[in-house]
């Protein structure tokens, strides 16, 4: 067979072989992904997104959508979708939305979303919709559990620190010291979230301590190192900044839990703001803990 036969015939094999990948994928209930949901506001059981005729079980926050799915919001419920080729878009009652390629359109091979699928979204699915950091009056911790034993990681440089709480009375107010004890800086908040200001953060061990309107107090250690965070690999092709972003904290924090969870939610905090339910990522970073 000449060289340009040959050729040939290895596209068409090729071209056969995506095909038939896309095919395997969609029969596994995934396909090439178009983008994720981002945000849900109202009643769950007004959301609904219909896929090959049949609909998605409980769509949450960070659920991959595919090209031909038809989003539906009824009442006061409003959908918002980050889409590749088009951004943030809302959907309301008003009309129904279908999911339709850019140009060129998705496949399911070299799709980052097909790792989402694999690797986040069926995690997100397990949280109750309805699950926050633990009411007023339990009993008062780190919303991530795995902080207080010390062993978490934050990679050296730049950090607006974010500290989440649960429980416990507010106001709530925190202190960071560095290596050597000294007093970097404090937060105050009426809420579980606390956010310290931008600095610079070398490498040494570091302490973070919080107290509750009873006066209850926790505290934990954690080590600022040169190391990188050791960061999955598959999501690059996201075009959303603050999505991916959000994939590869939440992957990370799956893989990591112990040592590069409180990373994670630097990284999500540090994202671009574009339309992400951040409150739902932070609460899948945390469940991966101890």
């Amino acid at each position: 067979m000449s060289s340009p036969r040959r050729r040939l015939l290895s596209l068409a094999l090729g071209a056969i072989s995506l095909v038939c990948a896309d095919r395997a994928l969609a029969q596994n209930g995934g396909c090439a992904g178009a983008g994720v949901i981002t945000r849900i506001d109202g009643d769950l059981a007004d959301v609904s997104v219909v896929r090959n005729g049949a609909p998605v079980t409980r769509p949450r926050v960070l659920e991959v959508v595919c090209v031909g799915d038809k989003i539906t919001a009824s009442n006061t419920a409003l959908i918002t979708l980050s889409l590749d080729g088009k951004g943030v878009v809302h959907v309301d009652a008003s009309a129904p939305y279908l999911v339709t390629a850019k140009d060129p359109p998705p496949t399911v091979a070299d799709n980052a979303y097909k790792v989402v699928t694999q690797d986040v979204t069926p995690d997100m699915k397990r949280l109750a919709w309805d699950v926050r950091l633990k009411g007023a009056g339990a009993d008062f911790g780190f919303a991530l559990p795995d902080l207080a034993r010390g062993e978490e990681k934050l990679s050296a440089g730049d950090h607006a620190l974010l500290l989440r709480v649960g429980g416990g009375i507010g106001p709530y107010a925190a202190t960071l010291t560095g290596p050597g004890g000294a007093v970097l800086a404090k937060a105050t908040t009426v809420s579980f979230t606390m956010v310290f200001p931008a600095m610079t953060f070398a490498p040494g061990r570091y302490r973070v301590s919080a107290t509750d309107g009873n006066g209850m107090t926790i505290v934990a250690d954690f080590t600022v190192t040169d190391r990188p965070a050791p960061l999955p690999s598959g999501f690059e092709r996201i075009e959303d900044p603050e999505v991916r972003i959000a994939a590869i904290a939440s992957d990370l924090a799956k893989t990591q839990s112990a040592t590069w969870s409180f990373e994670a939610e630097q990284m999500v905090a540090a994202a671009p703001v574009n339309s992400l339910d951040r409150s739902r990522v932070y609460d899948l970073i945390e469940s991966y803990g101890g």
